[in-house]
């Protein structure tokens, strides 16, 4: 309840900057609406990846509020906090990949080194709060830089290995075949960072006087597994592109 509660004291807080002295005529609040697209992934990619056979995105949209503040004619710094979907999944082939799994048959779980297919899906809902500087390039373009904190509140990261085999414990240990109908599930969504911070960079265009077009890439630099997880050798990161409109109130 504590991370709900400091959320809505900076809402309130940046929705009344006004009355603590500000010039409300450089002040501009407003609305946002995008759809994020991108990927929860390791970076660099390991090795144990040895093809990429697809990618699709999840229902990931992004509604927010945030506020403007200009100190000159080309400067400006904004905030504001939104509720960012962020999700994808993937196919890819492995070879000797560390992993946790359970046995489809019998609920068996193992750990150990999987070579065959393997399809993620990542869903992550969390609360953001950029902070950022823009400068106006020209009448209609700007270009913004600055970082973001989110905090989780739902996360899902699900998956199944096949059509190959698991060695345990270790890449020559005993064989275990996927083949056929075999499949071995993991679940590690309980395991996801409760927070993510990192940087953003973006671009917008001026539509007309109330709205404007905007593309942001916003790239984690926390991992996104607990510091205790070790079902995956391997760190992942979010790096996800918002693409939008910014309606001005």
């Amino acid at each position: 309840m504590k991370i709900y509660k400091k959320i809505i004291i900076l809402l309130i807080l940046s929705i009344s900057i006004p009355s603590f002295g500000f010039d409300k005529e450089k002040l501009e609040h407003r609305i946002t609406v995008g759809f994020n697209v991108g990927a929860s992934f390791p970076i660099p990619i390991p090795r144990e990846v040895r093809t990429i056979e697809g990618w699709w995105p999840q229902f990931t949209p992004q509604f927010g509020y945030s506020i403007l503040y200009s100190v000159d004619p080309k400067w400006s710094f904004g905030s504001g906090i939104s509720l960012d979907y962020k999700g994808m999944g993937a196919k890819d082939k492995v070879k000797y990949m560390h992993i946790e799994v359970r046995l489809e048959e019998d609920g068996e779980i193992l750990n150990g080194y999987f070579s065959g297919k393997n399809e993620t899906r990542a869903k992550l809902s969390y609360v953001t709060v950029p902070v950022f500087a823009r400068y106006q390039l020209s009448d209609n373009w700007y270009v913004r830089g600055g970082g973001y904190a989110s905090y989780a509140f739902s996360t899902s990261f699900k998956g199944k290995v096949w059509d190959g085999y698991l060695r345990a414990p270790d890449p020559t240990g005993m064989i275990t075949p996927l083949e056929g109908d075999s499949k071995a599930t993991f679940d590690f969504g309980s395991d996801i960072r409760s927070f993510d911070f990192g940087v953003l960079l973006g671009a917008e265009r001026r539509i007309n006087q109330k709205f404007n077009a905007f593309a942001n890439l916003n790239w984690g630099l926390t991992p996104l597994f607990k510091k205790d997880f070790k079902a995956m050798d391997f760190e992942m990161y979010n790096l996800y592109f918002t693409l939008g409109f910014a309606y001005k109130l």
